[in-house]
């Protein structure tokens, strides 16, 4: 990664200055560093290396001090001088706009200066006079048009030498000139010139094409964003020095002088690219708007393209794709006038495997996600269509569903399609009309991919890397990890990287794949569920012979499922779907929970226990909607769904009597539909089996019974309880406890915990019977056995028998 060096340079506010340095230096493509003086600061301005210098704006000479004396150096001017605190001059500043910027100015072959407050890059006298940059044509059109349009508003007002505008009007024409003479035939070749530079042969303005008015428009509304003596000349001519950009009227003075600003206006709405794609547009609303042109074509100007934006980001390359859905796409997106192409958004992969099938025709895809739910986003189509048009991509919008139904109906009739190799919505609720100009709509099926196809993306996702990965532990990541291409991708990436940082090798195993998913797991998980760590084994839990058999099939199942259910076609013989159901009942205590993670754990991935009280609602609907977002965050994690105590949710539906009773029957009949479609593991725990729906239990694949532990199995979770580390002393009689105490696993390691904080509390160097006799009269009182407890003695104050010899 190329590192930019990003000097900050002092600050009446040194704490701001103090604070930039310290924000950007989170960044780790930025080196930063301060300097304390002005003088330090002009040694950097005719650096050889790329230099972004960060400086306090103090009036007009601070761009004239400090002007860039070398191309690979770029001057950002901060106003320092507001009120407030540090973090609100921070936030008004805007420090991942500022990263941006500071990305933009590094990678652009000019020295520029740019002015952070205004948001209008200056360009230096280099950038305005050197020949060899691509904007000279342009800007040697701009300086002898506003020049004539000058003369004409001058002599239009009858001279006026003594005017006070006059004199700015000279200094403008001034430099506009710069001693040349000046024409309308001159102005006219200049144009012609321009019209051909190869700043125009960019493939977004070669295939719109512009008409010479438009490009007449767009360089015009673009002048001010390239030097802001435009910007002043046009205050001038419209008598308003605070409005730097041109009006309709104004706009129309550099245009023959029958034109008026409604010549403009019907320019701006023709059916041509250049008004559906609103590459000039207002700045603001009122009689008189001021026009701009959109900050994807300034940076276009500068030779700049972006590959991300505030909500989207465009993707090159990617893994392979189902075979009949990419030649499905393939065919739409080749017709002459690609249809818009919608698809159903109920499914977390879908977007995945569309991007997958559009990157297998050869071509990229911009991905734009909806993520919020309020008016004004379907005005924002306007700048997706034109990055996608930049970049020559097809546009996806993924997550439609969360807009009001006026913007996905405003989103779906757009004519900006007309302009686009393909345009394809995921996840629109609201029903599409016919499109523009004859365009189809085709509503597109995605199924799930199948193992092989997923097992595929591990191998060559992890080969692209540099990893070899066998084909059996591709097919169990298959299994295990049901991630879209993107994410296989990106956790590939981090094992390697994690490899490498941690013995400078690639070798990566399944174990760092997994270990990967569970930190990606993480960004997934909503408020209704918590992430516990998973700290148990299969040597930590005890359990009998025969229901430890079948607990430790659960793992094998979701293991293997991609060579069962799609090599072996089982999946054809499965009513309920491809996933994993497994009901846990028994006593409290009894080791449900507990199995629960260490499935979890055998499986390398997260458990996502559900928090049920924060799931239920009181209002109708919102407790099936907070169970679905539980769902579909296991389902993008790949992770273990837990409903603890499940007898509250999955109870028996009843008569209905009244409207509770009909609610409470929706909820079942939901999550009965939402098990039958997930395709992970979930483990339902509950101590009173008998409520729970027999619905649901036909569709569980395990349904096991955690017996209270006999007193062979009580001795072993005992000595289980007190880890090595604890020192317990020769006393603790663990078959007495065992054979006398009939209690769960849960109970025996509390007392086991107690009995530590007892000898701790005594100040004792190890724990003895006697704190841990204490400790199970409490436990027996909490529990309501007050028979037992008060039948409990102590045993013998020592062992009968001590390492073989009779005491």
């Amino acid at each position: 990664m190329p590192i930019t060096r990003v000097i900050i340079g002092p600050f009446s506010r040194r704490a701001l200055g103090d604070a930039l340095a310290l924000s950007l230096k989170q960044d780790r493509s930025l080196a930063v560093s301060q300097v304390g003086s002005e003088a330090e600061v002009e040694s950097f301005l005719n650096a050889t290396e790329t230099v972004v210098v960060l400086l306090e704006q103090r009036g007009s000479d601070t761009l004239q001090r400090f002007m860039p004396l070398s191309d690979s150096v770029s001057v950002i001017l901060i106003d320092g001088d507001g009120r407030g605190d540090v973090q609100v001059a921070l936030r008004e500043v805007g420090l991942s706009r500022m990263r941006s910027i500071i990305g933009l100015l590094a990678e652009s072959p000019h020295p520029k200066v740019f002015c952070l407050d205004q948001h209008l890059p200056l360009a230096s006298e280099q950038l305005l006079r050197d020949p060899g940059s691509g904007l000279a044509p342009v800007l040697a059109w701009l300086d002898t048009a506003f020049a004539l349009v000058l003369d004409r508003f001058a002599a239009a007002r009858g001279g006026q030498g003594d005017a006070p505008w006059m004199e700015e009007l000279l200094y403008l024409k001034a430099h506009f000139l710069a001693g040349r003479q000046v024409s309308r035939e001159r102005e006219s070749e200049l144009f012609d010139a321009m019209a051909e530079a190869p700043l125009w042969h960019q493939p977004v303005f070669r295939t719109l094409p512009l008409a010479p008015e438009e490009l007449k428009l767009l360089c015009l509304a673009a002048a001010p964003d390239l030097d802001q003596r435009y910007g002043q000349a046009v205050g001038l001519l419209q008598n308003n020095f605070a409005e730097s950009r041109p009006s309709a009227t104004t706009l129309s003075m550099f245009f023959s002088p029958d034109h008026v600003g409604g010549d403009i206006l019907t320019i701006l709405k023709t059916k041509r690219p250049f008004a559906r794609l609103k590459l000039i547009r207002t700045e603001a609303d009122g009689p008189q708007p001021g026009y701009r042109v959109p900050r994807e074509v300034i940076e276009l100007l500068f030779g700049i393209r972006r590959c991300s934006g505030q909500d989207w980001s465009v993707q090159w390359v990617g893994l392979d794709a189902e075979p009949q859905l990419a030649a499905s796409l393939g065919r739409l997106l080749s017709r002459k006038a690609p249809p818009l192409v919608l698809v159903d958004g109920g499914n977390a992969y879908a977007a995945g495997e569309i991007a997958a099938a559009v990157l297998a025709n050869e071509g990229p895809v911009l991905r734009v996600k909806c993520t919020v739910a309020e008016a004004g986003q379907s005005a924002r189509l306007v700048d997706w269509a034109l990055a996608a048009r930049i970049h020559d991509a097809v546009l996806m919008i993924e997550n439609a569903g969360v807009l009001p139904g006026p913007e996905q109906e405003a989103m779906l009739t757009s004519d900006v399609g007309c302009v686009l190799r393909g345009m394809i919505v995921i996840g629109a609720t609201e029903i599409a009309r016919s499109q523009p100009n004859g365009r189809g709509i085709v509503h597109a099926a995605v199924k799930k991919p199948g193992g092989d196809l997923i097992s595929a993306r591990w191998l060559q996702a992890t080969r692209e890397l540099g990893v070899v990965l066998n084909a059996d532990d591709a097919r169990s990541l298959a299994g295990t990890l049901r991630l879209p291409p993107e994410e296989i991708v990106t956790l590939a990436q981090m094992a390697v990287s994690a490899a490498q940082c941690a013995d400078g090798g690639a070798d990566v195993r399944p174990k760092a794949l997994l270990e990967a998913a569970r930190h990606l797991a993480a960004r997934h998980a909503p408020e209704t569920v918590r992430i516990p760590e998973c700290i148990f084994g299969w040597n930590d839990i005890v359990l009998p012979d025969t229901i430890r058999t079948v607990v430790e099939l659960i793992p094998e199942h979701v293991r293997h499922s991609q060579q069962v259910l799609d090599e072996w076609d089982f999946v054809s013989r499965l009513p309920y779907g491809r996933g994993v159901g497994a009901l846990f009942s028994g006593p409290s205590g009894t080791g449900k929970t507990m199995c629960a993670q260490v499935i979890a754990a055998c499986l390398g991935v997260e458990l996502m226990q559900v928090e049920i009280a924060r799931c239920v609602s009181k209002y109708i609907g919102e407790t099936e909607k907070n169970i679905d977002r539980c769902f579909q965050a296991a389902e993008a994690a790949s992770a273990v769904l837990l409903f603890d105590e499940a007898d509250a949710l999955f109870g028996k539906r009843t008569e209905i009597k009244d409207a509770h009773d009909r609610h409470a029957n929706v909820e079942v009949a939901y999550l009965l539909q939402r098990i039958e479609a997930y395709e992970g593991l979930v483990i339902l725990t509950t101590n009173l089996k008998n409520n729970i729906d027999p619905a649901f239990l036909r569709r569980l694949r395990f349904v096991v019974d955690f017996p209270m532990p006999e007193a062979a199995d009580r001795e072993r979770i005992w000595k289980l309880a007190f880890p090595d580390a604890a020192k317990r002393h020769v006393s603790v009689d663990t078959a007495f406890l065992a054979r006398r105490l009939p209690l769960s696993g849960g109970s025996i390691q509390a007392i086991a915990v107690n009995a530590a904080f007892g000898a701790v509390a005594e100040s004792a160097p190890e724990i003895h019977m006697r704190h841990v006799m204490a400790a199970t009269r409490t436990e027996l009182l909490k529990m309501g056995m007050l028979s037992v407890e008060r039948e409990l003695t102590d045993p013998h104050p020592e062992p009968l028998v001590l390492e073989g010899c009779l005491t």
